[in-house]
């Protein structure tokens, strides 16, 4: 059960977020242009399926090791020098992760001292705010579970 959850948990919540972004947006069209009316809700709910499609979409994409590489250059360098310029990328990525992971939280904090509400859904923004350094620390945890499991296979390879 665990290792489903850990194969398919961004791809579960990606499928449901663009769902609401697709759901939102054809039902404010139709509204739009059916009815000559709108609702105030379904842009910021459209948005914000968006910001949490991209967020889990970037996690997925470190759990499969599929972010955009430069590839081409990295295979013509021997074995060695390949692992060593994966491994120093993947520090800078671990730091840049960690660097942003504190600053959404510092940003967070700060919207605990001011109240709010979206215009269109009229909840807090600091509840929707309090998603992006969760989303980071998910990042942070797939990067060190890809490196964990590199260990467990005695470091053969590049960090797959």
């Amino acid at each position: 059960m665990l290792s489903k959850i850990d194969e398919h948990f961004e791809e579960v919540l990606c499928a449901i977020f663009l769902s609401v972004i697709v759901g939102s947006v054809l039902m404010q069209v139709v509204l739009r242009f059916v009815f000559h009316s709108a609702a105030a809700w379904a842009e910021e709910t459209a948005v914000y399926g968006m910001i949490f499609a991209v967020y889990l979409g970037a996690t997925m994409a470190t759990r499969e090791r599929a972010h955009i590489r430069i590839t081409l250059l990295l295979n013509r360098l021997p074995k060695s020098l390949q692992v060593t310029c994966v491994v120093v990328a993947d520090a800078l990525w671990l730091g840049f992760v960690i660097f942003m992971i504190v600053q959404t939280l510092n940003y967070t904090q700060l919207l605990f001292n001011v109240t709010y509400q979206t215009p269109g859904l009229g909840i807090e923004q600091r509840w929707v705010q309090m998603f992006v350094p969760m989303f980071f620390c998910l990042m942070l945890f797939r990067i060190l579970q890809v490196y964990w499991r590199w260990g467990k296979d005695k470091f053969e390879g590049l960090p797959l």
